[in-house]
């Protein structure tokens, strides 16, 4: 079994015990979860609560997942607590955003930059975030190469975040003002 289908195995019979058992937090699964110092929580585009868990080894900081028809974030443990607690609460709302647009069931090619776009807006409209704090970001996604389903190089990615704080729109999520938009990879023939 490869590494990923082992994950949801583990992360449906966790939603099963805690189904059966009647309480999220008795098996990891949580309503709400403290990062950086800021308890947040998270509901899909279907008004329906998303639970976060940690685990590590999940080969990323964070995912989006449905596992047993209920919308889930699960949450790197290991990797979060290397970054600064700002970071770690724009993972969080990345990964929100993709519940929140639908990417679990209908992913896009622009799925990763419009959920990065929309942490960084709800970060400005909240107060929480400002221009030097995703500035700030950049190091910690230098070294970053990017993935095949869509994130950017960590340095194009910094300045993608960058462009969205200081693009005034909230609404727009796909081409923030001040960035040049990136052609996607070209798929071989009969790829999709």
């Amino acid at each position: 079994m490869g590494r990923a289908a082992g994950l949801m195995l583990v992360l449906a019979l966790m939603v099963l015990k805690a189904d059966a058992a009647g309480a999220d937090g008795a098996f990891g699964l949580q309503a709400r979860i403290t990062l950086g110092g800021m308890e947040l929580a998270c509901r899909d585009f279907r008004g329906q609560v998303v639970r976060s868990i940690r685990m590590d080894d999940l080969g990323d900081v964070a995912h989006a997942r449905i596992v047993n028809r209920m919308p889930i974030i699960t949450l790197n443990q290991s990797r979060l607590d290397t970054l600064p607690g700002k970071l770690q609460v724009f993972f969080f709302h990345h990964e929100c955003a993709h519940h929140l647009m639908g990417h679990v069931f209908y992913p896009t090619q622009t799925s990763e930059n419009e959920a990065d776009c929309y942490a960084i807006k709800w970060g400005r409209r909240e107060g929480f975030l400002t221009r030097d704090d995703v500035v700030a970001f950049a190091p910690y996604l230098a070294r970053s190469r990017g993935s095949p389903f869509g994130h950017l190089p960590g340095p194009l990615r910094s300045q993608r975040l960058v462009a969205c704080f200081d693009d005034p729109s909230e609404e727009n999520l796909a081409e923030p003002a001040g960035f040049a938009a990136v052609p996607p990879p070209q798929l071989a023939e009969g790829v999709r």
